[in-house]
């Protein structure tokens, strides 16, 4: 029960900021709307819900909200909620002072057609148009049943309320009640009315003391009165004798999350805001689209047993958010110059807010509270990986135009300079999603180790050498004690996250002018592989959390996730190895991995090959190093110009952004098509039956799995061949796309380039089959006509590309339009030989060639034929052909 109700309150933290700000030369107009709020008083908590409502608003461009305060003063509301409805706002948010006083003014709102939320409070009233906020009687109750259980059934409590006539104060206090009637010996001995502040507190509890001081618990309606209580009673000599209890649990630093951390209070209750939603409640009033009347937001109770998690998730939350915020500054500040220039752009933006914390039921046994640290770290795992999911649209929408702009040789060396900032945080936003993707797959037991015997010495150079830019910048020397050769047998992709989680690390933490020594050696069949510096180490009681999930010393001012050292200690693991530290404060640290070198026999040396890390761009402390690879696989195809001729594209995405950001790129070549949801992508391809579908995965109605397996079954599309774009990066989910149909498989962010050789490639090969097809060449009457035009094509393909050490079945299968697992099966089928190996021998049959021809040596012909050392290409040829390359005449 208490896991359902975890995750679910997991699952309803929603991170939604998007907006893009969308170039087009003919603007929409929209309707602008205004919405005025009025609170009832000024606080933390209510500060901080207008700065929620503010920050939700900046993902509409038409809307102005206007805020007022009454300071608790019923009058003052009346006239600001009167001023509202004579500047004739769009809509108005309300959260009344007290129940009776402030209903005739929400009711003339409402009766002029002004619609009405109320907020956190209500009226007497059944005049307005939707509520939302915490169910104030169920919270009443759950506090009432928490100290019932605390006190173990009997003592003597006094409940401090709110305004005597507010809806929240009534409906806690009936729900306490409630409560404390399944406690006979627990008696309410007075139920005193405070104003909501700290003082008033104070006031009735010293009022309180003068006639009884025998009180077990006392019950405050929001923690600044319960504060204010505790207060009162230590300056009476009652110290750590009585039980505090309040509601709010903000994350201020005198707030009541921060209380129950420092055991000042026994227990408080979050008492959510919600801006976001609060927010997306009035757009669907004011766009008429569906709403609930009756909005009740979730919460739960905070003890100090859950109380420092929440802390550090908000933390990082806040920190997250910073650094979105940040980016998003920089690229405002690029497309402002731009336009002074008066050049139209496409830029793409996403702010995030990372709102509020996660929220954990109680702990009630030593049992449960392991029980319940372990679902939070899970539960915070999930939110990461949801939340990195949701990252790769907006980040698609940022890099790739970044990239494109970059491009541009007209831009002055100021705007490169911004651009390269903005791509470099995004890399580092990349390279954080995969972190936290790659540890998830471990948590689920699904990352597998594949490995391979290679030269870690030659690889460490390698890895090094892309950090010397960074070490450059904060001069910092970084000395190497490595062997000229160290073959072992391990994962190479682990091997080299975790060697830059560690060289990451000591760039980090060591201050400029300081020194990092990276050593490697083979001691009892195992290879050790030592990182050191001199920066500012770790504190001695903090060393042994230091490969915790989520860990950070106190003394780390760089921020970060708090998984890479674990997803270090993964990785080693995983390989059969152990990873150890050595720090001393103030003087640096040494970390030391054990990797075991394993059955070199048993795992044949194999061509070197472009890893994760080197795939993707990675920024280094602050020095971006440039994507490479994706380029050379890019083919050009040329396409038909003409605007008859055009081939038609069918674009099916939820995402307006992403669709407008599509169809800018191809509606040059293609005409372009969309659809919002798979239903309708689904309708709209049987009827206008489209030369390619670009289909995202996640769409409402129907998704992009679902649509993709009914385009390949209706005879009508079933030729028409389908991308599928998607966040969803793991290899299980792109073989399900594969397994419904896909033709290919793009993940966000993913690049324009990329995408059209895609769309070209596969438009190309569908050419190809039908002219085979309109010569009448059938695979019923002659079979091997079309299976050789294949293999024919493959092998084209491969011997233009063949001096490229690089090239590898992923190449091939997106210039020939065909996913990888359908080019492995076909040219399996028809030869044989795996892709791997038909590559192989074709370079090797063309080696052949050169030697016995002469004139060159065998260093120039391997490289020629596309081996990248000529002691591999020896070693291949002499298992092939049964004689070394020397020895051919």
């Amino acid at each position: 029960m208490k896991r359902t109700i975890f995750l679910n309150l997991y699952r309803n933290i929603l991170i939604t900021l998007l907006l893009p700000i969308i170039f087009s030369a003919c603007s929409h107009h929209e309707k602008h709307y205004v919405i005025g709020v009025s609170q009832c008083s000024e606080d933390i908590w209510r500060n901080k819900l207008n700065d929620e409502l503010s920050i939700a608003s900046f993902s509409y461009d038409n809307v102005d909200i206007h805020f007022a305060s009454a300071d608790d003063n019923d009058q003052r509301q009346i006239e600001q909620i009167n001023k509202f409805i004579d500047e004739d706002v769009d809509l108005l948010v309300a959260s009344p002072n007290q129940m009776h006083t402030i209903s005739p003014a929400i009711e003339r709102a409402y009766n002029k057609g002004i619609p009405v939320i109320l907020f956190d409070r209500k009226t007497d009233s059944h005049k307005y148009t939707a509520f939302i906020g915490a169910d104030n009687y169920e919270i009443g109750r759950v506090m009432g049943e928490y100290i019932g259980t605390a006190l173990k059934g009997k003592g003597n409590v006094v409940e401090i309320t709110g305004l005597q006539t507010s809806s929240p104060a009534i409906d806690r206090h009936r729900g306490f009640c409630d409560a404390l009637k399944s406690f006979p010996n627990i008696r309410l001995i007075d139920s005193m009315h405070g104003d909501w502040t700290k003082e008033s507190g104070e006031t009735a509890m010293e009022k309180l003391l003068k006639s009884q001081q025998n009180i077990d618990c006392v019950f405050g309606q929001n923690d600044r009165m319960a504060m204010g209580a505790r207060q009162a009673a230590e300056r009476h000599g009652l110290k750590n004798t009585i039980l505090y209890i309040g509601i709010d649990g903000l994350p201020t630093p005198d707030g009541g999350l921060h209380n129950v951390a420092m055991h000042e209070l026994a227990a408080s209750y979050i008492y959510p805001t919600r801006g976001d939603l609060v927010m997306q409640l009035a757009m669907n009033i004011l766009k008429k689209k569906p709403f609930k009347k009756e909005n009740y937001l979730k919460a739960t109770i905070v003890t100090p047993d859950n109380a420092r998690a929440m802390l550090m998730q908000v933390d990082e939350m806040n920190h997250q958010r910073t650094r979105l915020i940040e980016l998003h500054d920089k690229v405002d500040q690029y497309l402002a110059q731009y336009n002074h220039q008066q050049i139209y752009l496409l830029l793409s933006v996403i702010i995030l807010l990372l709102l509020a914390g996660f929220f954990i039921y109680v702990y009630r046994t030593i049992a449960m509270k392991r029980r319940m640290a372990e679902e939070t770290a899970n539960a915070k795992l999930q939110f990461f990986t949801n939340v990195s999911h949701e990252f790769r649209t907006p980040l698609t929408l940022i890099a790739d135009p970044v990239e494109r702009l970059l491009d541009d040789e007209d831009i002055n060396d100021n705007q490169r300079s911004l651009l390269q900032v903005a791509r470099k945080n995004v890399n580092v936003m990349l390279r954080l999603v995969s972190e936290i993707l790659d540890f998830r797959k471990v948590q689920n037991g699904k990352m597998k180790v594949n490995n391979n015997t290679f030269d870690l010495a030659e690889h460490l150079r390698q890895w090094i050498n892309g950090f010397m830019p960074a070490a450059t910048t904060k001069k910092i020397s970084i000395e190497t004690d490595i062997p000229q050769s160290l073959k072992i047998c391990a994962d190479l992709d682990k091997t080299e996250r975790i060697c830059y989680n560690l060289l990451s690390n000591a760039l980090k933490y060591t201050h400029d002018g300081g020194h990092i020594k990276v050593s490697a050696n083979e001691n009892d069949g195992k290879v050790a592989l030592i990182v050191e510096d001199n920066g500012i180490g770790i504190p001695k009681d903090k060393v042994q959390h230091i490969f915790d999930r989520f860990y950070q010393a106190e003394n780390n001012n760089v921020g970060g996730t708090g998984i890479g050292l674990a997803l270090v200690k993964a990785f080693a693991e995983l390989m059969g190895g152990i990873v150890n530290v050595k720090s001393i404060e103030g003087q640096g640290s040494q970390f030391t991995v054990l990797i075991p070198i394993g059955d070199i026999r048993n795992f044949p040396e194999e061509e070197p090959s472009v890893s994760s890390g080197q795939k993707e761009a990675f920024t280094i402390a602050g020095e971006t190093m440039t994507k490479e690879g994706e380029n050379s696989e890019l083919k050009r195809i040329t396409s038909p110009t003409n605007e008859e001729d055009k081939p038609t594209v069918l674009v099916v995405d939820d995402n307006d952004d992403v669709r407008a950001y599509i169809a800018s790129l191809l509606s040059q070549e293609y005409e372009v098509k969309s659809a919002t949801d798979g239903q309708l992508g689904l309708e709209r391809a049987i009827k206008e039956v489209p030369d390619l579908i670009i289909c995202d995965v996640m769409m409402p109605v129907m998704d992009g799995l679902e649509m993709c397996n009914r385009v390949k079954h209706e005879i009508a599309t079933s030729h028409i061949p389908v991308i599928l774009l998607t966040a969803r990066t793991q290899e299980d989910q792109r073989a399900e796309g594969y397994d419904y149909g896909a033709d290919a498989y793009i993940t966000k962010p993913f690049s324009g380039k990329v995408l059209l050789s895609r769309v070209k490639n596969l438009l190309a090969n569908r050419r190809l089959l039908h002219d085979v097809f309109s010569n009448g060449e059938t695979t019923d009457d002659k079979p091997t006509d079309t299976d050789t035009l294949f293999i024919n094509e493959f092998r084209k393909q491969v011997q233009a590309q063949m001096s490229d050490s690089e090239l590898n079945v992923e190449t091939l299968s997106a210039d020939m339009g065909l996913s990888r697992v359908q080019l492995y099966r076909k040219v399996k089928a028809l030869t044989g030989s795996s892709p791997v190996e038909l590559i192989r021998i074709t370079r090797l049959k063309r080696a052949e060639r050169l030697l016995k021809s002469g004139g060159k040596t065998i260093s120039e012909v391997s490289y020629d034929v596309g081996f990248s050392s000529p002691s591999y290409f020896t070693k291949c040829y002499k298992e092939y052909f049964g004689i070394l390359p020397g020895e051919v005449k």
